[in-house]
């Protein structure tokens, strides 16, 4: 998913494409999801010249696929229907992470999961888990803070989560289709969603210095490998 407008990011680029360590965000982005997937779809409005061109040069099979409008992420998401015919993930492009996920059980439809710190959950999405794995609920940008567990912006979803994306009414809060209340649609038909821990770090690039802790967790990175 990269298709927002960055307003936040106080650059007229696209953030996805901002440079870290002599490549653009976005590329770590990839590098580390290529474990899992072959084949990727990205979804794609402002900025997009400078994201498909970079995309192209690079060793893997990609499809693009453009929104009418910015709708909310499960919108957004909503367009790669027709390029999808089985399980998937869905990553956000300005998300980062680095790490292990512990992938210790067979799942249909999990969310990443990371042990953070409250601002940072104020500024993503809080979760409620249960003993035996699964999420109890989701909150978008909680005032009240319940536990230290960060939902990321990383799912692994079954085709049929479209399905679930048309019974999702627009969010009270921003009045677009909001991923957080698709979940919370799966939640409400009794589907098991379970918790996938990210151990490790992970940082949703918002502001510009949110890329000095991307910096700081990929030299960890690095001096952990050397070290090995």
């Amino acid at each position: 998913m990269c298709g927002g407008k960055s307003t936040r990011f106080g650059s007229s680029g696209h953030k996805s494409g901002t440079e870290v360590q002599g490549r653009p965000l976005l590329a770590h982005v990839i590098e580390y999801w290529q474990e899992y997937a072959d084949d990727f779809i990205f979804i794609v409005k402002h900025g997009k010249e400078e994201l498909v061109d970079y995309i192209k040069s690079l060793p893997i099979r990609s499809e693009f696929v453009e929104p009418e409008r910015l709708g909310g992420i499960a919108d957004g998401l909503s367009y790669a229907e027709p390029f999808i015919d089985g399980p998937f993930i869905m990553v956000l492009g300005d998300c980062f992470c680095h790490g292990e996920f512990d992938f210790n059980r067979n799942f249909d439809y999990g969310i990443g999961v990371v042990e953070s710190h409250p601002e940072q959950i104020k500024m993503n999405y809080s979760v409620e888990v249960g003993d035996d794995g699964l999420i109890k609920f989701v909150k978008e940008k909680p005032e009240i803070i319940l536990n230290n567990l960060c939902g990321t912006g990383f799912y692994f979803f079954q085709k049929e989560i479209f399905d679930y994306i048309r019974k999702t009414p627009p969010s009270k809060r921003t009045g677009e289709l909001e991923i957080t209340d698709t979940l919370e649609t799966l939640l409400g038909e009794n589907i098991e969603l379970t918790a996938v821990k990210l151990n490790g770090s992970y940082v949703n690039v918002t502001t510009p210095q949110d890329l000095d802790t991307v910096r700081e967790a990929l030299i960890t990175g690095q001096d952990s490998m050397q070290d090995s």
